[in-house]
């Protein structure tokens, strides 16, 4: 979903009042704007999904913040995930299966080695280190495996502290495997199914599902 246009008028009858005070401490108007944008979507594409009015829904919070959906009881409860970087964000829904997405903006002025060596894998940063001499590729790979990273521990539930370094992802946007290893978890590549998704130019998009995964459509959300 893009997140262009004003539909700030809306917002007092659909976000709630966590929401809207939340939204009322950015300084930005253009973050406040994309922050309202994206929560008015979310309700009003998960409120599809339950069959409700966006502004009746409920959020909660896991042990290490994953949101999820008060009050879901239908025999295939909704999951969903959400992420946005730069003027995009990209939810995930899936009926019963846990579900991660992450969504990672292309940026060229960035320690690409610093924090590789710092967050990623022996071997991730290997392989990156193997691109240095080829700048487009290394911008490419580096948030590839970032926004696989990230989809990973959203879809466990686990969340950044348990630490990226822990398992590994492949760079290559074309080959397989995309997930390679969990050293906590060697049964993991066999519960968990990693796809790349191609949202726009200069994006990196990735979304992890509990396996089997089923057929996945992209949608492009229009106004909520």
């Amino acid at each position: 979903m893009r997140l262009s246009g004003d539909w700030g008028a809306k917002a007092p009858a659909v976000l709630s009042a966590s929401e809207q005070e939340r939204a009322s401490r950015y300084l930005s108007d253009v973050h406040r704007r994309a922050y309202i944008l994206t929560r008015m979507h979310v309700r009003a594409i998960l409120g599809q999904y339950l069959d409700v009015a966006a502004n009746e829904i409920s959020f909660g919070a896991g042990r290490h913040g994953k949101p999820y959906l008060h009050r879901d009881e239908g025999d295939h409860p909704v999951r969903f995930n959400l992420s946005h970087s730069g003027d995009l964000a990209l939810l995930a829904v899936s009926r019963e299966r846990e579900v991660g997405v992450d969504l990672e903006r292309w940026r060229e002025n960035v320690a690409f080695g610093e924090l590789a060596t710092r967050f990623f894998s022996s071997s991730e940063h290997s392989a990156l280190h193997q691109l240095t001499h080829d700048t487009d590729a290394l911008l490419e790979a580096f948030y590839t495996v970032w926004a696989r990273k990230e989809a990973y521990i959203k879809a466990t539930g686990d969340g950044i502290t348990r630490g990226l370094s822990t398992f590994d992802v492949s760079h290559d946007t074309h080959g397989t495997p995309l997930f390679v290893r969990d050293r906590r978890d060697p049964s993991a590549t066999t519960r968990w199914t990693m796809m790349t998704l191609s949202v726009a130019p200069g994006y990196s998009a990735a979304l992890v599902v509990a396996a089997p995964i089923g057929a996945v459509t992209l949608i492009d959300a229009v106004e909520p």
